[in-house]
């Protein structure tokens, strides 16, 4: 102890550098650990989350283009993506009606709401200017464009009129444009007046300004198209 003692004396420059040079390799030890316990974090583990949630998105002249609500926003660590259960969004048009979309569940693939893949019990309603039921698109799965206006699914679909019922494969929805397109195995029943008749058609088009079904020979989407988005969507949830 004592010789200890003596060399600490004669070298205690040296042996205070020891020290503190110790210190920094445990500090950096420490931070390593930290690093690496972070980085190891389960990619399936939400990190960040908000409950009973609730957006809007206005356009320049500070009106609102969109409204999202939500049961839970959930983030997750190395992602962009976000989910979203329960989503109830708005899309406003100029006209003052607007649609209503709901679903089971919601992932955007980097957060910046421009696709929003939606999935369970997925209903798109349009409500008109006397607040009263225009159409509803009732399917398992789409996907959502709000800064488009737009709506897309590769899945079976129902569209409902106050006067028909529309079946088909693969859906487009243009709500800037006013149409509503199905894309394959169209089928309508109508019902009015006491009458009632049944259209079938490869494609057929709603056009929601004139409330019309026509059948369609132009192939505008491609439903293949479709499933290849969603397939990217989907990419977003396993990590890069």
């Amino acid at each position: 102890m004592q010789i200890f003692l003596d060399s600490f004396k004669k070298n205690k420059y040296i042996w205070i550098f020891i020290i503190v040079l110790i210190f920094i390799m445990l500090i950096e030890l420490k931070l390593k650990n930290v690093f690496e316990q972070d980085i190891s974090t389960d990619l399936d583990v939400t990190n960040h989350f908000l409950n009973d949630f609730s957006m809007i998105e206005t356009n320049k002249d500070g009106h609102r283009d969109w409204e999202l609500d939500g049961k839970r926003l959930e983030k997750y660590p190395q992602s962009e993506r976000s989910e979203v259960f329960s989503p109830s969004m708005r899309i406003f048009n100029q006209d003052l009606s607007y649609w209503t979309i709901t679903a089971r569940h919601a992932l955007d693939p980097d957060s910046l709401f421009e696709s929003i893949y939606l999935t369970g019990d997925v209903v798109f309603l349009k409500v008109d200017i006397n607040n009263s039921s225009e159409v509803t698109i009732n399917t398992a799965s789409a996907i959502i464009y709000p800064s488009k206006e737009l709506i897309e699914t590769d899945d079976f679909a129902k569209i409902t009129t106050p006067t028909s019922v529309t079946t088909g494969n693969g859906v487009v929805a243009n709500i800037k444009d006013g149409y509503v397109e199905i894309l394959s195995n169209a089928k309508r029943i109508s019902s009015e007046n006491d009458k009632s008749e049944q259209i079938s058609g490869d494609r057929m088009i709603y056009n929601l300004n004139k409330k019309t079904w026509v059948v369609s020979k132009g192939k505008n989407t491609d439903k293949r198209e479709i499933s290849e988005r969603v397939k990217t969507i989907l990419r977003t949830k396993k990590s890069n």
